[in-house]
């Protein structure tokens, strides 16, 4: 019988090891959306280290872009408002397509982390930590 027992608890304590290294995963993606997702050292677009100087203006951008981007961005708000922005070869519609999407990608995390679960998730993060 007191094998039947310690089989038992092995595998409660095999359990409870897997639920907690389900749990530590879960903290290190919440770290890195509430970390790294908006960081304004980097670029948003490609990742690239954003010296001081070169950030862009917030009301220009709604994210942090380096200079090559954030050019690029503009170029894309420019073609986006149907003028003419002198395009170069590459600014082409699959890459208005690609800033589209990137665009709408960066718009569904911001909802994303503003809503009500996100909140409540971020609340339960501080009180484990």
């Amino acid at each position: 019988m007191a094998e039947i027992i310690e089989l038992e608890r092995r595998r409660q304590l095999s359990k409870a090891d897997e639920e907690e290294k389900l749990r530590e995963e879960k903290i290190q993606i919440l770290r890195r959306i509430i970390h790294c997702s908006r960081c304004s050292l980097k670029c948003a677009r490609c990742g690239a280290h954003i010296e001081e100087g070169e950030r862009a203006n917030p009301l220009e951008t709604p994210f942090p872009l380096c200079s090559g981007c954030q050019e690029e961005y503009q170029a894309y708000l420019t073609q986006k408002g149907g003028e003419p922005c002198g395009a170069r070869y590459w600014q082409n519609d699959a890459w208005m397509d690609v800033w589209r999407t990137w665009v709408r990608h960066q718009r569904a995390i911001d909802s994303y982390r503003s809503s009500r679960e996100f909140i409540r998730l971020l609340q339960e993060f501080e009180r484990i930590c």
